[in-house]
């Protein structure tokens, strides 16, 4: 994958060896909240026990120097 946006959405301690896993670049803010927004909502739609708030620590956007 291509990560040529500014801001770059990282799933906080994802790996196995426990670094963050890179999941896709934007080049705004509110377009990598919206992706961090639009998977939490579609994993808390289709399982039982996860926790919205929970499930939104866990990731971070990084601005790409």
């Amino acid at each position: 994958m291509i990560y040529g946006g500014k801001f770059i959405v990282k799933w906080k301690e994802a790996k196995k060896d426990k670094s963050d896993a890179l999941m896709r670049s934007f080049d705004t803010m509110i377009e990598s909240k919206s992706y961090i927004q639009g998977f939490v909502d579609a994993v808390v739609s289709f399982t039982s026990d996860a926790k919205e708030d929970k499930l939104l620590e866990e990731f971070k956007v990084e601005e790409m120097k």
